[in-house]
Order: C-alpha cells, then sequence, then structure tokens
C-alpha cells in the first residue's frame, strides 16, 4: 500500500472515532442526544422537613429514655405518694374544666404572668425534703415537727397541700373546689395559729396525732366529710 493510501485510511478511521464520539458512543458518560435528560444534570433529592408534632414526640421520646435509665441506675428513689405523670395530667384537666386559669407551660410569658400574681411562700414556712411530703409543698414551720413525729409514730401519708399564696387560694375557688374564700384561710398564712396542710391517710394521721406532747396540736376532722384532709390548729 502507498504513503498515500495510507494516509487517507488513518485519516478515515479518526474521522469515523469522531463521529462516534459524537452520537455518545465513545464515552460513558455522555447520553445520547434524543435523550429527555440529555443536557440536565440529576436534582438532588431534598430531606423532608420534621413537622412540630414530629419534633415534639422525638423529645419527648429522648426525655423518657434519660428517665427511665437514670431510675434504672437505682440512685433515684420515687417516694411513695409521689403522684405519677398522668395522675398531674389529670389534676390539671379537672382544674382546666372547672375554670382555673392555669400557665399553659408552652411559653416563660405565661408563667411570668403567673409568678407576678403570687407573692410567693411566706417566711414562716418551710420546705421539708422527706418522704411525707414528695410535692414539696411549702409548710408553716411549727407544722413540720408535728408531722415528722406522725411519720415516725405510724402515719404514712402524704402532704398533698400546705402553705398557698393568694393567688393560689383564688385558682381553687374558680376551680370550684371546697376551699375558703381567698384571703380567709389557713392555707395562706403560718404563723401559729395559722397554718395548714392537707393529706393523705387523714383517719390514720388522726389516730396517731393522740398520743402527740407537743404544745401545738394539729387538728384534722373538724370540717367532716366536706374536707376530711385539712389539718390545722383549730381544724378550720
Amino acid at each position: 500500500m502507498s504513503v498515500g493510501h495510507t494516509r487517507r485510511a488513518t485519516l478515515l478511521a479518526v474521522l469515523a472515532g469522531a463521529a462516534l464520539m459524537g452520537c455518545g458512543g465513545g464515552g460513558r458518560s455522555s447520553q445520547h442526544a434524543d435523550s429527555p435528560h440529555a443536557g440536565t444534570a440529576a436534582k438532588p433529592r431534598k430531606p423532608a422537613v420534621e413537622t412540630a408534632a414530629q419534633k415534639k414526640r422525638k423529645l419527648v421520646a429522648k426525655v423518657d429514655v434519660s428517665s427511665d435509665r437514670i431510675l434504672a441506675e437505682g440512685k433515684i428513689h420515687i417516694a411513695a405518694g409521689a403522684p405519677s405523670d398522668a395522675e398531674v395530667r389529670r389534676e390539671i384537666e379537672a382544674a382546666k374544666r372547672h375554670g382555673a386559669k392555669l400557665p399553659s407551660g408552652e411559653s416563660v410569658q405565661a408563667f411570668e404572668a403567673a409568678e407576678a400574681e403570687s407573692e410567693g411562700p411566706a417566711a414562716g414556712a418551710e420546705t421539708p425534703l422527706t418522704p411525707w411530703n414528695p410535692r414539696l409543698k411549702p409548710i408553716a414551720a411549727w407544722i413540720i415537727p408535728v408531722l415528722a413525729w406522725a411519720y415516725e409514730h405510724g402515719w404514712h401519708g402524704t402532704v398533698t397541700s400546705g402553705y398557698r399564696t393568694l393567688f393560689e387560694q383564688k385558682q381553687l375557688n374558680a376551680a370550684g373546689a371546697f376551699s375558703a374564700p381567698a384571703g380567709y384561710s389557713n392555707h395562706e398564712t403560718t404563723a401559729y395559729p395559722g397554718g395548714a396542710v392537707d393529706v393523705t391517710a387523714p383517719g390514720q394521721l388522726l389516730a396517731v396525732l393522740r398520743g402527740y406532747p407537743g404544745p401545738r396540736k394539729l387538728v384534722g376532722g373538724v370540717l367532716g366529710p366536706a374536707d376530711p384532709e385539712h389539718f390545722s390548729a383549730t381544724g378550720d
């Protein structure tokens, strides 16, 4: 074969290869000109956006898991008589049904508004950290040694209410619960003979307190079936 024929054959081969490349035959990344996706890159898929409800469920699940782990370690003991989450929710719903105005818990402003109407614990109130006060209620100081003695001598109940502010007493009145009008309740004072507590197992406490040797007596049962859990220096 002559040199001219060789050059001509090489040129034809190059042109044929170029034609094939132009039609997508020579590169793995090339797309056919007739392809509907020709000239467009694949769009990345957007991640799904979490709703507020989904975020809240994840947060609650995280808190529950943490709580379960802490309890499993055995370092925390829940005192007998402490309310469960379900009991607390039932109490809140019952108060709302009766018209009590409670902070919503959804904003800082709601709690600040409630705090502004509350005077806070009185000077004569203390909050004992004991098994018989699992809800950490502030209590008139003179009542604490009486209940401590009673617990050591056979009373196994707990305090459900102690000192109340005027605002808290108004809430009870608004809820329709049996209670003295705001401004007239022994729960709103701390100086003896003022001061009062509400307790569980009131019959047991009555029986135990018959043997209390101290000078300041805690009296219960005066209000009868209407308010059997109420104890104060005068019983009312």
